[in-house]
């Protein structure tokens, strides 16, 4: 019995080691190991994203605002359209022109509509820029016109003349019609 109990307490512990020890080790453990070790590297990574934000912000703080503020009026981050038709109408009065008939062309947008608001704008590539097309009708002298169009090639905010159309006016005043092609980031 002394020879017996010995072996006896070692099958035991035998399988006390393989029967409840290594399962719960296999199951429990090692699948919160595995979590343990995903959050780890997702942390790793939250820190490395927080440090770049931070080297990031500090670069755009070395920035000179009054830069910052040219590059947003150069190709702002949505369209507005009612300041951009202030702004043209602003060029075109201290050319000695006057605007009338603007009218957006939504279908020009480069990036798709939104069936259900016209006016939403549905990204369907990946293209950081995306434009719509602005029609106006002008009336004014030639020399007037060359003004507002000068007025249009030194503004910083980008748009295209696309296509112009001239009606014979009166008194060598003309009707423009113009297309322009405006552009903005997403």
């Amino acid at each position: 019995m002394t020879r017996l109990l010995p072996f006896a307490a070692l099958v035991l512990a035998g399988a006390l080691v393989f029967g409840y020890i290594v399962p719960t080790y296999k199951n429990t453990i090692s699948t919160t190991q595995s979590r343990i070790d995903s959050y780890e590297s997702a942390l790793a990574a939250a820190k490395r994203f927080s440090a770049k934000e931070a080297d990031l912000a500090q670069q755009r703080a070395a920035i000179d605002p009054a830069s910052i503020a040219r590059l947003e009026a150069f190709l702002p981050d949505g369209v507005n359209n009612v300041q951009l038709i202030l702004d043209l109408d602003g060029l075109a009065a201290r050319s000695g022109m006057t605007l009338s008939n603007f009218n957006i062309d939504v279908s020009s947008v480069t990036n798709g509509v939104s069936a259900t608001d016209p006016t939403a704008l549905v990204l369907e590539t990946g293209d950081p820029v995306d434009s719509i097309e602005l029609s106006v009708e002008a009336t004014g002298t030639y020399s007037e016109f060359r003004t507002f169009i000068d007025g249009i090639e030194r503004s910083l905010r980008p748009l295209d003349i696309v296509n112009i159309e001239v009606s014979n006016g009166a008194n060598g005043i003309y009707r423009y019609t113009m297309t322009m092609r405006i552009y903005w980031l997403h």
